[in-house]
């Protein structure tokens, strides 16, 4: 009769495999969590980047074709000008932070003619939003103007006429976890054609 001598593992051969088994399990973990999280980020920054530059350059062409400015300050700015290239007429623009100073709004009135000949369509006043997850930075305007000689203007400019050039500065936040982890994009636009169309 012939005798197995078919040995198991013990109990302690089994934990020491487990406890190796969970280290390697948490170090994968945690390398693929921090790397999914990098690429996340890289990814969010990437498209704050791009929405932001796209309202920079939306912003700018508006301005661009201002013909007369109502308000200038380090936050609104309301002027006359062409919202869209296939607008006819100019529209009172009027850009602003909402209560929360968490978006940038446009409120968009058309009009019936170019300004000064044309009245207000108030019944197809329209509001936009510019930028959905605004920044707003303390000392950091979103608009800042100049003149011609690019001498800034202390905001509230009382002297529109003056103003030639405006530097749009804006910024979003790209996580809502922390306050420095924004992006920012900047653009300078001249004045001095105000009656052009886009």
């Amino acid at each position: 009769m012939s005798r197995h001598n078919d040995r198991g593992f013990t109990l302690s051969e089994l934990m020491v495999v487990m406890l190796m088994s969970s280290i390697l399990i948490i170090t994968l973990f945690v390398f693929t969590s921090s790397t999914i999280n990098s690429f996340l980020r890289i990814q969010a920054q990437g498209l704050a980047n791009s929405k932001l530059a796209d309202s920079s350059f939306r912003i700018s062409r508006v301005l661009r074709s201002s013909n007369n400015i109502e308000t200038a300050n380090q936050f609104q700015f309301t002027a006359y000008a062409y919202f869209a290239p296939q607008d006819t007429y100019t529209s009172k623009i009027s850009y602003y932070l909402n209560a929360g100073e968490d978006e940038l709004l446009a409120d968009v009135t058309p009009m019936t003619a170019d300004y000064p000949i044309g009245t207000l369509i108030t019944a197809q006043k329209k509001t936009v939003v510019v930028v959905d997850n605004f920044y707003k930075r303390n000392g950091f305007p979103a608009f800042k103007y100049y003149t011609s000689n690019f001498t800034e203007l202390t905001s509230p400019v009382s002297d529109l006429q003056a103003i030639k050039n405006i530097t749009i500065n804006l910024y979003t936040k790209v996580y809502d976890s922390t306050a420095s982890d924004y992006t920012s994009s900047s653009v300078s636009v001249n004045l001095r054609n105000r009656k052009t169309n886009l």
